[in-house]
């Protein structure tokens, strides 16, 4: 009876585990929309991978990075006074991407996590959440998903929009609210047409 018992408790949380890094699908998972909710959120330069997982997916590919330094080239929001800190990637058992994406020398804006509250030395990335975007620094624009309607964004414009508050998703709304009051007045009138 102990050993089922044993059996079921570590059943139990062995599921917790793989639910605690299943993400619910937000309709708006954007960049945007974590950086006016994070703490920190920075323009930055990866400077070196720190260290690899011991694993590689397949015999082809390169090593995976695990931890990065990055340098901070520009600071839109928070308490971060430091030049360069270190950001974490996924192991295989933790809630975060993997670090495959970033370069070495590469820009990207970035709204990490501290790894711990107290101290902010460390950070990290969380998978359920679109927290960095490419940066094309010859360019000053920086692109992936940062709204529903918009994939690139030059950094100016970003800065802005983080300061004063982002109306992408006001203005889609407000365009779906007037397509749905056009659609109700042509029914009308060609219900009314119909009628006479």
């Amino acid at each position: 009876m102990k050993q089922v018992f044993l059996i079921i408790v570590i059943l139990f949380f062995s599921c917790s585990e793989l639910r605690a890094c299943s993400c619910s699908s937000a309709w708006n998972d954007s960049y945007s929309k974590t950086a006016e909710a994070s703490e920190f959120v920075a323009l930055v330069k990866v400077i070196s991978f720190d260290s690899y997982l011991e694993k590689r997916f397949s015999n082809d590919e390169k090593m995976i990075p695990y931890s990065m330094t990055v340098e901070i080239i520009k600071k839109y929001k928070g308490e971060e006074n430091r030049d360069r800190i270190t950001i974490y990637g996924d192991n295989g058992m933790l809630c975060r991407p993997y670090l495959t994406d970033f370069k070495i020398n590469g820009y990207y804006l970035v709204s990490p996590n501290p790894l711990n509250q107290s101290t902010n030395i460390e950070y990290e990335f969380f998978s359920c959440w679109t927290d960095y975007l490419e940066v094309d620094i010859k360019s000053n624009k920086a692109y992936g998903k940062y709204s529903m309607i918009r994939y690139q964004i030059d950094l100016d414009t970003f800065e802005s929009k983080l300061k004063n508050g982002d109306w992408d998703i006001e203005i889609v709304g407000s365009i779906v609210i007037l397509l749905i009051l056009t659609l109700i007045i042509v029914r009308k009138i060609k219900k009314r047409n119909a009628s006479t």
